[in-house]
Formats: C-alpha cells, structure tokens, sequence
C-alpha cells in the first residue's frame, strides 16, 4: 500500500474511534468495532495508544445480561486543559476548560481595554491565578487562547484594526505567543472574538455537523462570525464579519479614523450619548423604561442588518449575543424578531446565544481541535 495512503488510514482510523468514544458516554472495545468497521486487532492497537497517550480511561467492568463482562472505555477528562481568555470592552473573561468543551472554571474582572496591559496581566499573574482557584497544575496545561476585538491575520500572526484595545497600527503578535508558549511548550492562539464566540455556539449549541451560524455580537464594538458548511468564515482578509462598517447612509463617508457607520449608530457609545446610560458597565440594572426604548432604538437597524446578510447567505441559524444582548435580555431579542417580521415575513428567526461562555468554549475548542489532531498524528509514518 502507498505509504501516504497507508499512514492516512492510519490517522483516520484513529479519529475515528476517538469520535465516537467522544460522542458517547462510555463504550466497549466490541462496540467500537461493531460501530467502525474497523477490524478488531486494528481497534485494541488503537485504544491502547489512546490510553498510552491518556485521550481515554478504561471503566471498571460492566454487568451484562449473558456472556463476558466488557471493561469500558470513555475520554479522560482530567489530563488535560485549555486556557480561554476573551476581551469584551472593559470586561476580560477567562476559563479552564476540558477536552469535551465543559468550562470547569471561569471569572470575569474589569480591566483597561489596552493590549499591553492585559498581555502584561496575563503572563504576571492572570493564568496563575486561575489555574489556583481550579486547583490546576501548570503541566495539565496544553493550550492558551486569547480572543480579542481585532482583525487577526493567523497566516502571518499580524493584528489590525484595533482601537478598543488602543492600538492604531498593525501588531506582531509573535513574540508575545513565542513567551507564553516558552517552558511549557503550550499551544498558543488568537482569534478574532466574535469568530470566538461563533465557533462555541456551533460546538456546544446542538448543531449539526454541516449547519450555518450567522452569530451576531453587540457589545462595546459590533461584529459577525460566520459558519458556512460547519467552517468558520475569515475572508481572504480576515475581515468577513466586521458588520459594524455596514453603511445604510448614502451620504455616509469613512474617514478611516473611527468606528463603521452602524458601529456608531448602535455601539455602546452611541447609546450612551444617547440615553446617558452605560448599558454593559452601569453596575445597576436597567429599568423596564430604558430597556424598552434603548431596545427600540436598536432593533429595527439591527433587523435591516440581518435580513441584508441573510438575504445573501440564507444561513438557517441567527444568533445575536454579546454583552449587550446580555443586559438587554430577551426583549432585544423578541423586538428584532419583530421588525424581522414586518420587513419579509418569511424570516429566519434570531435566537440568543446558547450560553454566556461560548466566546471561551470557542477558544477553547480551536485549542483542543489542533492539540487532539497533534497527538493523533503521532507515528503515523511509522
């Protein structure tokens, strides 16, 4: 057999029998077999380099009806983690996470939005301090994420269009990944947030395998994330979602100096300037008043900006999130759908986020995709 071909199989097998171990809560080798395919010496070689490798643990034995006990098999949990970090504004949120996405534990501080400092943060004392309150080791660390409201070029690790977090010029982010991967050997990636936040709605919301995700987050900027098939969607620029320069003013002209036109319209500051209220970093609820009509000023823009991308992408799934759909709750969500509504009534309805965490399950998973894929390979042209 062609080596490429063979150690391709070989690869592929191994996936294979990881993904259904990982899509069930326990299994038997005899299962697996039955399930794959794939022949039984070929499975006992593959689960024992799984439990070399610490992917999975063997259960105690299991009672059956007739016949042998089979001894169960099912993903170790405990070996190993991910770190998320994920910026919104004046909020920086922060998790562990295991290998199956679950966000073991999480907090969230109020920190300058400027990239020096919180890279500074991070690397002082922020992974530290997280790591003590799971009761973590360093070693169960395989990967550092950070997602951050910037145009991120993953080809040449280049950030851009930066503003809120007070950069004005394109930045390396070389050799700030270069000193936190440096003794541990950790993975260490960047990603756009939203793109984020897209990634941990489809990987925890209960999609299928080749669905679409139109994720909208509102926060202190404005931005889309856009699954297409199951994939994310950078753009040959790694610009696809940077909705908040949407422009639906025909005399609008960018000076190229501030926000897009609906980032202006919509954002924090504009509502703000607009209501006297800042709605993600007020500290006091809002009343029924300010939410009503703080919703209502947004919803029919927001709407035009949807049915404009949709009308183009049909995507089947809508999904508006971020910290100012947080604080808006559902109302925000109920009025879009309304305008939706009145403008094409066979809309496909916006849903909320599934959680509050999928900015750092989505982070999390892009850690855990490369790491598995890594260990996966090991030997495959031996």
């Amino acid at each position: 057999m062609n080596t490429y071909v063979a150690s391709h199989l070989k690869y592929m097998n191994r996936q294979q029998v990881y993904q259904l171990i990982k899509n069930t809560e326990r299994i038997s080798k005899a299962e697996i077999t039955k399930q794959t395919g794939i022949s039984p010496p070929t499975v006992i070689k593959i689960i024992n380099f799984l439990l070399e490798k610490e992917l999975v643990v063997m259960l105690g034995e299991v009672e059956t009806a007739i016949g042998r006990r089979p001894h169960m098999l099912q993903i170790n949990t405990r070996h190993m983690y991910a770190v998320s970090f994920v910026l919104e504004g004046d909020f920086l949120s922060m998790g562990i996470v295991d290998i199956l996405g679950k966000v073991l534990c999480k907090d969230t501080i109020r920190i300058k939005p400027d990239y020096s400092y919180i890279m500074e943060r991070i690397k002082r004392e922020l992974i530290d301090d997280l790591l003590k309150k799971a009761g973590i080791s360093r070693k169960q660390i395989f990967g550092l994420g950070i997602a951050l409201p910037v145009i991120y070029d993953d080809d040449k690790k280049l950030i851009s269009n930066a503003p809120l977090i007070s950069r004005e010029d394109e930045l390396s982010m070389v050799p700030d990944m270069e000193e936190l991967s440096s003794g541990n050997k950790l993975i260490v990636m960047v990603e756009n947030d939203t793109n984020a936040q897209a990634i941990g709605e489809f990987r925890s919301g209960g999609y299928r395998e080749k669905d679409d995700i139109l994720f909208v987050s509102i926060g202190t900027g404005l931005g889309a994330g856009l699954i297409l098939d199951g994939k994310l969607r950078r753009g040959s620029r790694y610009m696809c979602g940077e909705i908040g320069s949407t422009i639906f003013d025909l005399d609008y002209q960018c000076n190229g100096q501030e926000a897009g036109w609906l980032e202006n319209v919509i954002g924090q500051r504009s509502i703000e300037k607009n209501f006297g209220v800042n709605v993600i970093n007020s500290g006091r609820p809002l009343s029924l008043k300010e939410r009503e009509e703080i919703c209502h000023y947004m919803d029919r823009t927001i709407a035009l900006c949807i049915h404009n991308i949709n009308a183009c992408l049909d995507c089947k799934n809508v999904i508006l999130g971020g910290k100012m759909v947080e604080a808006l709750g559902q109302p925000l969500i109920d009025s879009v759908n309304r305008c939706l509504s009145d403008m094409y009534g066979g809309h496909t309805p916006v849903c909320r986020e599934s959680s509050e965490d999928v900015g750092l399950v989505g982070m999390a998973w892009l850690l855990i995709d490369r790491k598995i894929r890594e260990i996966l390979m090991e030997g495959v042209d031996g």
